[in-house]
């Protein structure tokens, strides 16, 4: 959406039609700002409070601009600047939040500050005749290359832990396992490139990890966010299957789960989850003790996995 009136906006300036200028602009700015903020809330594990006063500067510097300017610069030319000016920090936002090693993000972070770059410097050499078409077909390249960028990066998470080459061969399959079991595949698997959601804190270094908890931090999922683990598992699964190996996914702390969701929710979600693991012949680990739920609601859990 923010690239769609982004391009309005081109349209609008090349209409000469200043206040549209100014809104599209701000609202393209303000949709990527909020997007930005929305990212770094789901990386950091913490809900971001009043995204949408946040990403609203923009929006408030063009109303002003059309309400009361009465030239160029300060119908256009103040929003535009204010507008850019959080494009860049979109992209500042996104270093901020991620992996170093997450490569989409990255340039997608930095094709956002660039833009933004481009545009602040627009208000000052617009007038300049020769500069004109040059900072017309810069910017033209510039959207396009940000908006393939993010839709690489939002539509692909990448789990670097998956890089590098893999020697250990895993067959695809379900398996549901207790917490004995569990030290033991966790040996098994200690070099393996493995998607965990987990209740300890001491993970094999190879395994992408996140902790179940209601408490917010970098790498934590709540309990009760069961379409977050669906989401990041599909995404991993998928892109495991374009690297050609096998995804392990590993699902520790039913129990928890189960407290929190209570015991259809959990086993629709395993369920779900199940299917997404054998639509990528993946491998799908599941730690539960027998003791630790009542017969019936282990039986059923049983039966949605591995059937029996």
């Amino acid at each position: 959406m923010a690239w769609l009136v982004a391009a309005m906006s081109i349209f609008a300036d090349a209409l000469g039609i200043l206040q549209l200028v100014a809104f599209t602009e701000a609202v393209s700015s303000s949709l990527l700002f909020l997007g930005s903020l929305a990212f770094l809330s789901e990386e950091i594990g913490k809900n971001v409070r009043y995204l949408v006063l946040w990403a609203a500067p923009p929006l408030i510097a063009a109303v002003y601009g059309i309400a009361l300017g009465n030239d160029w610069n300060s119908v256009v030319g103040i929003p535009y600047g204010v507008s850019a000016f959080f494009i860049v920090l979109s992209g500042a936002l996104i270093v901020a939040s991620i992996d170093p090693r997450f490569r989409g993000a990255r340039n997608a972070a930095l094709a956002l500050g660039i833009l933004g770059a481009h545009k602040m410097d627009y208000p000052f050499l617009r007038g300049v005749p020769w500069f004109a078409p040059i900072g017309f077909a810069i910017g033209a390249i510039l959207t396009v290359v940000a908006a393939y960028f993010m839709a690489r990066m939002v539509l692909s998470r990448e789990f670097t832990n998956l890089n590098g080459a893999i020697r250990l061969e895993i067959e695809p399959g379900i398996e549901l396992v207790s917490s004995n079991e569990y030290r033991r595949v966790k040996e098994d698997l200690k070099g393996y490139p493995v998607l965990a959601f987990i209740r300890e804190l001491t993970p094999p270094d190879k395994w992408k990890a996140y902790f179940l908890t209601s408490l917010p931090g970098k790498d934590t999922i709540a309990p009760t966010n069961l379409p977050r683990i669906l989401e990041l598992a599909g995404r991993y699964l998928r892109e495991a299957e374009m690297r050609g190996v096998t995804g392990v996914v590993v699902v520790d702390g039913i129990e928890y789960l189960v407290i929190h969701n209570g015991i259809t929710a959990v086993t629709k979600f395993l369920g779900t989850l199940r299917d997404l693991v054998i639509m990528r012949e993946g491998r799908l680990i599941v730690v539960v003790d027998e003791t630790a739920l009542e017969k019936k609601d282990y039986l059923t859990i049983r039966r949605v996995l591995i059937g029996g």
